[in-house]
């Protein structure tokens, strides 16, 4: 590693003005600088103008699905350390100092993808949710935690690679619509270990809320299930945002 790094942050963006605002404010806020923020979009609302506004690099590419836009971002990278982050997340300021730190230690030499501990976003869940989703999120975090040390690793939504472990396991499955992360991991997990750090984000249950945990935990595990040994699967979640401000 590097003494100081850069992180190249990527985002995958669809019509996300309500949300991807949060993030970037708190990249911005982040205690460590070195980084790049690179926002894929292929919106059709007022999201390219929000990017602009925050000076992030941008690249436009047609609507597909989240694994081409990922994909386009590590293709334009400039970094040792990948974020791949989705766009409704909330960093805790010294994340990217932590994630540095650690991968910098000797003893992390083999640790080849990072994350953060998963907390709710309240801002999208109801007041008499808060609790179910609360126990929710601890059983998400307990589950992760197990499964890094086997070889398909719960990993999503915030994850800090390096660079050249990606590059070795290969680009995202556009195949792939919904579980595109596990089959993705289960290639990087083969390349070193996976680590959950202390520092937290904050993630948005909104499908959970809107659609129910059990029947989008259903679409998941039959989307992990055919992405994992047919390498396809094809579905299109409905369209869950709150409202602009």
């Amino acid at each position: 590693m590097k003494e100081r790094p850069m992180i190249s942050v990527i985002i995958p963006v669809y019509n996300e003005e309500s949300y991807v605002s949060d993030l970037i404010k708190s990249i911005k806020q982040q205690t460590y600088k070195n980084y790049e923020v690179i926002a894929v979009d292929s919106s059709t609302d007022d999201t390219p103008k929000l990017l602009k506004k925050f000076g992030v690099t941008m690249i436009r590419i047609p609507k597909t699905n989240v694994s081409a836009a990922r994909n386009a971002g590590i293709k334009r990278a400039k970094g040792d350390i990948l974020a791949l982050i989705d766009a409704d997340y909330i960093l805790q300021k010294n994340l990217f100092n932590s994630v540095v730190k650690c991968l910098a230690d000797p003893k992390n030499e083999k640790v080849v993808c990072i994350e953060p501990r998963p907390k709710l976003n309240l801002k999208d869940l109801k007041r008499r949710d808060i609790i179910k989703f609360k126990l929710l999120n601890e059983l998400i975090y307990m589950y992760k935690r197990v499964s890094f040390f086997t070889l398909v690793p719960a990993a999503y939504g915030c994850d800090f690679c390096r660079t050249y472990a990606v590059n070795k396991a290969g680009l995202f499955n556009e195949e792939i619509d919904v579980a595109e992360d596990k089959e993705f991991f289960s290639r990087l997990r083969k390349q070193g270990k996976f680590k959950m750090i202390k520092d937290h984000t904050r993630m948005s249950y909104r499908r959970h809320s809107k659609e129910g945990a059990i029947k989008t935990g259903f679409i998941y595990f039959f989307a992990t299930v055919s992405a994992l040994f047919t390498k396809r699967f094809k579905f299109k979640f409905k369209s869950i945002r709150r409202k602009s401000k």
